[in-house]
């Protein structure tokens, strides 16, 4: 059994992120997957404060907030699916959150290993999704994670991925590379 996980980094609980994880975790009916979403935007996450602690001893960050839930999700999975929109050609300010607090991993190499997928939708399309896509590739090599994918959509009002038949097409062949890498 795989374990997916898959964290949501928009505020809108029913928005175009939501359908495209949606439309993703359908593609794995009838498989051997464990399916997990959580809404970034349900947990307090603290900035990075650059206090080194996770740079000494255990390696962990010592700030007492909702990632020590997300730390522990995280090493529990085996795929991390990031759907983030895009707000002013990058992640969500929660998601942005979430990446800097990821540097315990970059130590304890707790996340090395795992795979991650991206799934984004953005007002113009994929043109603005190329320096969230980059941002990701460099931090997944930097923590030792297989980076898929990512499926991207033109959708700016909620509903829009729904009417977007590239979008459906890069969710089905992510899904398939996902797949064939277990």
């Amino acid at each position: 059994m795989q374990n997916i996980l898959i964290l949501i980094g928009s505020p809108r609980r029913k928005g175009n992120t939501v359908d495209m994880a949606k439309m993703l975790t359908a593609q794995f009916e009838g498989q051997d997957f464990r399916l997990e979403m959580l809404f970034l935007y349900d947990f307090d996450i603290s900035p990075c404060i650059d206090c080194r602690a996770c740079k000494k001893g255990d390696l962990v960050c010592p700030i007492g907030d909702g990632m020590q839930d997300l730390y522990a999700k995280m090493e529990q999975t085996d795929l991390l699916v990031f759907g983030n929109p895009i707000y002013w050609f990058g992640p969500t300010a929660k998601t942005k959150l979430l990446v800097d607090r990821l540097r315990p991993y970059y130590g304890n190499k707790k996340l090395s290993g795992k795979k991650a997928a991206l799934l984004l939708p953005a007002g113009s399309g994929a043109s603005d999704c190329d320096l969230t896509i980059q941002m990701f590739r460099r931090t997944a090599e930097a923590l030792g994670i297989e980076l898929l994918g990512a499926a991207t959509s033109e959708a700016f009002d909620i509903g829009d991925m729904r009417k977007d038949p590239q979008a459906a097409e890069a969710i089905r062949e992510l899904a398939s590379v996902i797949t064939r890498k277990r």
